[in-house]
């Protein structure tokens, strides 16, 4: 029983007494959650919890509707939860806000956090100012493995929407080869051609993977590669 727990090692006097570093990420949800369900203890529902969603970062990529399906937590704690994990997404939309993009490894320092534990195939765009600062990023496909089935207007409509001066292309392998394929070489020049006429250029389309022997970096430019020509 949590009750029987030291008072040092309760969530909440944990935090207090020791900081954050010394609480788990169990000890942080109960912090949340406040109280426990019958037959459950707070810590026991919120190890229940990531071990029923696989870990803390598949749990925050969960929807509300999600987390209220898990049995023993309702609105007040899903949404606490909830809530918590998407100010953590606004805290760090705001430091990348107006990020330089100007070369592949910012490129991927900027969408890495985002893309790092997708278990599906995605695509996302970057649109970039005249400076090659970052204004916005949004998903154009996920869970999409066959690049001949992206469309032009969904890859810049957004970012005509606000004002781009140019736009990057960014997707990931979950297989941790970074490798193009020729779908992916095809897309990348037609989304070329696409930037040509509506005024946009794509300066750069990232692969990321996971680092090898071969490829220590783990991403590939296909603008290195000299699919994509100088801007």
């Amino acid at each position: 029983m949590l009750r029987e727990t030291p008072a040092d090692e309760l969530p909440r006097e944990k935090l207090i007494a020791r900081g954050a570093d010394a609480c788990s990420n169990a000890d942080l949800i109960a912090i949340l959650f406040r109280i426990g369900r019958k037959g459950e203890t707070v810590m026991e529902l919120a190890r229940r919890l990531l071990d029923e969603k696989g870990g803390l970062a598949q749990l925050a990529r969960c929807e509300l509707e999600e987390i209220m399906r898990t049995k023993g937590i309702k609105k007040a704690k899903a949404t606490a939860l909830f809530a918590a994990f998407k100010l953590h997404e606004r805290i760090l939309e705001a430091q990348r806000e107006r990020a330089l993009l100007d070369r592949p490894e910012s490129i991927v320092e900027y969408m890495h956090p985002l893309m790092r534990d997708l278990p599906v195939e995605a695509l996302y765009g970057v649109a970039l100012d005249a400076q090659l600062r970052a204004i916005r990023h949004y998903a154009v496909t996920k869970g999409l493995a066959n690049q001949t089935l992206i469309h032009a207007r969904e890859v810049f409509k957004p970012a005509i929407a606000c004002g781009a001066a140019h736009l990057v292309l960014v997707h990931n392998h979950p297989s941790g080869d970074p490798k193009p394929s020729a779908d992916d070489i095809r897309a990348t020049r037609e989304m070329v051609e696409a930037g040509r006429v509506v005024g946009i250029p794509l300066l750069d389309h990232v692969i990321l993977g996971a680092p090898t022997p071969m490829n220590p970096t783990g991403f590939v430019s296909l603008k290195q590669m000299g699919v994509i020509g100088s801007a």
